[in-house]
């Protein structure tokens, strides 16, 4: 019983360490960062209990250890921060937003959107039609869309970027991000609308049976990006890193908001996006998840700032509307 209780926190620390250092290098790791993280408490109460009936009581300390190793790094949460309260001085509410390419109805999405009131709403996987961005010019000067991405500010946008595309696997695929320069109470922004290609594809709309099928023939591994596990978190990992390779060059103050579809832990958001300021783990507390919106256990849709701005506020919402929750944060200029 000693043996099991020693042995589960230092499989937890190992499987947090793999899933931060290996991340989505690895299929393995790639599949178990998309994983509801809360089946690693599983064995703890199992534990707790055999080593009370063994009389072991002085060995609880570890089982300790194990839930804080399940519920901070692995589950992600994150404490209350003391040290970020509000300054005097303009601020820029910002909403990120997959609407799922509004299946909810445009009312129910821009009814959930203009309750925040934001000054500036980033949308992802938008519809092509026009409802969405008519809806959204009712109440804001500058709205502009392009293929999923749909920006809509109070301030003026004064131009915007779509990237060109990117070769993989000998075929031209989109960077899938926007970038614009907005003129705003802060000063001009560079602002990064993300939504790399996601990974429902290769983790859970498949067949169970088929699956199984394609891993025992090879085929799950074939070399389709939106099929082939490994080649799909390559193809995410190019397009965050051209995103971030563009960023980087920026000058001026940068915002990248989305949904990254990067889940906490991803080596590809630490290597690629550590730089930056997240708006949950600055201005929050809790779990933060957004994805899916019924019974969310993923952190995907994420606010990040260079060290010239920094955030007031930050919270998740617009529950009901589409199969992700919104971001919303109060940015203002570092002081």
């Amino acid at each position: 019983m000693i043996g099991c209780a020693i042995a589960y926190p230092v499989a937890l620390l190992a499987i947090a360490l793999a899933f931060s250092r290996i991340g989505e290098h690895w299929w393995v790791t790639a599949i178990g960062l998309y994983a509801p993280r809360a089946a690693f408490a599983a064995p703890l109460p199992v534990i707790v209990l055999g080593l009370l009936v063994f009389g072991l009581r002085r060995w609880l300390w570890t089982q300790l250890v194990a839930a804080l190793l399940v519920w901070l790094p692995l589950m992600g949460f994150v404490l209350p921060s003391l040290g970020n309260s509000r300054h005097a001085g303009p601020t820029l509410r910002v909403l990120t937003f997959n609407v799922n390419s509004a299946y909810g109805g445009v009312p129910a999405v821009t009814a959930q959107i203009f309750e925040h009131s934001p000054d500036l709403i980033l949308l992802q996987e938008a519809p092509w039609g026009q409802d969405l961005a008519n809806a959204l010019r009712a109440r804001y000067e500058y709205v502009e869309t392009s293929t999923q991405f749909v920006v809509a500010s109070r301030y003026r946008i004064e131009s915007r970027t779509d990237p060109d595309r990117l070769g993989y696997l000998s075929r031209a695929r989109s960077p899938r991000f926007m970038r614009y320069q907005i003129q705003t109470p802060l000063g001009s922004i560079a602002v990064y609308n993300l939504h790399p290609i996601s990974p429902r594809g290769v983790l859970h709309v498949r067949q169970f049976r088929a699956a199984l099928h394609e891993l025992r023939t090879g085929q799950l591994f074939a070399g389709d990006p939106e099929a082939d596990v490994r080649s799909n978190f390559g193809l995410r990992s190019l397009q965050i890193e051209t995103a971030a390779r563009e960023a980087g060059r920026e000058s001026m103050p940068v915002l990248l908001a989305g949904d990254t579809n990067l889940p906490g832990l991803s080596a590809v958001l630490r290597e690629q996006l550590s730089g930056y300021r997240d708006g949950f783990s600055s201005a929050s507390w809790g779990f933060g998840y957004t994805f899916p919106e019924k019974h969310p256990f993923l952190r995907l849709d994420r606010i990040l700032v260079s060290d010239k701005l920094r955030f007031a506020s930050f919270r998740v919402a617009c529950p009901g509307v589409s199969d992700h929750l919104c971001a919303v944060a109060e940015i203002q200029a570092s002081p």
